[in-house]
């Protein structure tokens, strides 16, 4: 950006010194003629080509070194040429021009523009000797061009280059301003946004742990009252003498054991729902992490059926489990990442073990034993859900990774 504004500042400074080469080239020919007394318009001086070339140098390198000192130089030795050769002092407006547009021009005018939009009265720019010098060479211009139309054209040359400065450095410190209000907006919409998310997470947070207590109300009271209830009917079928009444003691008991039934059922649907998988892997992990330097990451946009929720915690459980058993490295990542068509787990480590890759059913079920139960055990929950398990260990770590489909499809 601030090079592009760098661009734009040189592009109305080149605009400024063509209008004023024009002006300077126009007063070399009408100024200087000697017919009759009377202005020619074109020069027959020797001197004319060169005091053109001299005007385009002046320009030019007071655009490539935009520099005070740079600038003064050529302007003195305009200047001191035109006792000389009067022609040469058409080179003194481009000298003026270079000396109000330099850096140090530019960098004044920039503590001006702040000091006022602070409001501050500590600084003033008559304070600053550069501007002075600036003002004594100018006037010193004037003098030497006192005699001649040219002299018109040295404040015309300041005010162009200090316009220029100004409307730019302005435009430019405004443009600042907005970028930092812009700036200042965005991250107030993030900070919006990460306010309403913290909300979202609080209020879900709330209606799962409300759905636990429910859970957990129905299990400790109506279940333990029906469980008392199915052993009473029980009791009294076995001692019941009458066989009348045997077929509704058993219809009553048959009702009670579907009720008891139906409400396990109940419990463990709003228990389920009430587990949140990025939580539940967070306190899985907490297990190990005083052992080992944990990175968790999730990335789950949508709802998971509770049957895959369980596998993949129960995977986890498993990974962290064999790694708390077995690793001897210090990091440890576990990573849950939805995409479009199935959700990737992988547990993984940095320690050293033994080359071995497991991925087809024949490599598992060679783990169905004492040494192996808890990877076929990652394996056998995968499968319950359709997906597919791929185990690598080596020099690199120890490395779990687990696809589950979505939708109850499978994975080639």
């Amino acid at each position: 950006m601030s090079l592009l504004r760098y661009n734009v500042l040189m592009v109305y400074r080149l605009i400024d010194k063509l209008i004023l080469c024009g002006l300077s080239v126009a007063a070399l020919f009408l100024l200087f003629g000697e017919e009759s007394g009377r202005y020619t318009i074109v020069q027959n001086n020797e001197f004319t080509v060169a005091c053109v070339l001299g005007i385009v140098i002046a320009l030019l390198v007071t655009e490539v070194f935009r520099n005070q000192y740079v600038s003064a130089g050529v302007l003195i030795l305009a200047g001191a040429m035109s006792f000389l050769i009067p022609e040469a002092s058409i080179a003194i407006p481009a000298g003026v021009y270079g000396l109000f547009s330099d850096s140090k021009m530019e960098a004044m005018l920039t503590k001006w523009h702040s000091q006022k939009n602070a409001s501050k009265n500590d600084w003033s720019i008559a304070s600053e000797k550069a501007l002075w010098i600036k003002v004594i060479l100018l006037a010193g211009a004037c003098a030497v061009l006192v005699r001649s139309y040219l002299v018109l054209l040295i404040p015309v040359a300041a005010l162009m280059a200090v316009k220029t400065v100004f409307m730019h450095r302005k435009e430019a410190l405004l443009t600042e301003k907005f970028d930092a209000v812009r700036y200042d907006a965005q991250q107030t919409q993030r900070l919006k946004n990460e306010i309403a998310n913290n909300v979202d997470m609080q209020i879900r947070n709330a209606t799962l742990s409300e759905r636990n207590r429910i859970a957990r109300e129905i299990h400790d009271n109506v279940g333990h009252m029906l469980t008392r209830a199915v052993v009473q009917l029980q009791a009294i079928s076995v001692i019941n003498q009458d066989e009348k009444t045997k077929p509704y003691l058993e219809s009553v008991s048959s009702t009670v054991n579907e009720a008891m039934t139906n409400i396990r059922r109940s419990v463990h649907e709003l228990h389920d729902d009430s587990i949140d998988l990025s939580i539940g892997i967070h306190e899985v992990a907490s297990a190990i992490k005083d052992r080992f330097d944990v990175t968790v990451s999730t990335s789950i946009e949508s709802p998971v059926p509770n049957d895959v929720k369980n596998a993949i915690l129960g995977i986890i459980k498993e990974g962290v489990t064999n790694i708390s058993k077995h690793c001897n490295g210090k990091n440890v990542r576990l990573e849950v990442v939805e995409n479009v068509t199935f959700w990737r787990v992988l547990v993984s480590d940095d320690g050293k073990c033994k080359v071995a890759e497991y991925s087809r059913p024949s490599d598992f079920a060679a783990l169905e034993g004492e040494h192996g139960i808890g990877l076929y055990n990652i394996n056998s929950r995968a499968v319950s859900v359709g997906g597919r398990t791929s185990i690598q260990s080596g020099p690199n770590g120890f490395h779990i990774t687990v696809t589950i489909p979505k939708q109850g499809g499978k994975i080639k």
